[in-house]
C-alpha cells in the first residue's frame, strides 16, 4: 500500500492534534487540584505534628497538590513572606489554596503553630486541631477571605518550645 505525501501529512497533523488535546485535557484536569503548602521545622515537636498531619493528608492526595517546605530553609523564605506567615519563629503551618485562616462554627482558626494535641508545648500553641484541618480540606467555604495571624500568649511562664533551646 502506497501513501501519498498529502495523506501522510494529514495523518501526522491529526496525531499531533490528538497529542496536544490529550496534554491540554490532562493539564486542565490536574489543575483542578487544590494546593497545600505544609511548613515545618526539622525538630522533634514539628516532626511529631508533621507525622499526624501526613497521616490525615493521605485521604486528600488525589484532591491536592502537596508541597512540603522546611521553615528554616532559605528557599522557603519568599513563600513565607508572600503568604504573610509570621516573620518571627513559627514551628508549623498549613496553607490551603493560599489561605491559613478559617471560620469553623463560631471559632476563627489559623493553621499556624502547633495544633491542640500539642497543648503544653510552650508559647507556640495554636488554636486548631487535625479535625479542623480535615473539615476545611473537605469544605473550602470555611476558609476566611483574609488570613489572620494568631496572637501568641507571651505571658506564659514557658516562652520556648520543648526541644528548642
Amino acid at each position: 500500500m502506497i501513501f501519498n505525501k498529502e495523506y501522510l501529512i494529514k495523518v501526522t497533523l491529526l496525531l499531533l492534534l490528538k497529542i496536544l488535546l490529550t496534554t491540554l485535557i490532562t493539564s486542565l484536569i490536574s489543575s483542578d487540584k487544590g494546593t497545600l503548602l505544609v511548613f515545618y521545622k526539622e525538630r522533634e515537636p514539628s516532626i511529631k505534628v508533621l507525622e499526624r498531619v501526613n497521616k490525615m493528608l493521605e485521604d486528600f492526595e488525589d484532591q491536592y497538590s502537596i508541597e512540603y517546605l522546611i521553615i528554616d530553609d532559605e528557599s522557603s523564605s519568599d513563600k513565607i513572606t508572600t503568604l504573610g506567615l509570621p516573620t518571627t519563629h513559627f514551628p508549623f503551618a498549613v496553607v490551603i489554596n493560599g489561605k491559613y485562616t478559617a471560620q469553623i462554627d463560631e471559632r476563627i482558626v489559623s493553621f499556624i503553630h502547633f495544633p491542640l494535641f500539642m497543648k503544653g508545648i510552650g508559647r507556640h500553641e495554636g488554636n486548631w486541631s487535625i479535625d479542623d484541618l480535615r473539615r476545611v480540606l473537605e469544605d473550602h467555604s470555611l476558609l476566611a477571605d483574609e488570613n489572620i495571624l494568631p496572637v501568641l500568649n507571651v505571658d506564659e511562664e514557658t516562652t520556648t518550645c520543648e526541644d528548642e533551646e
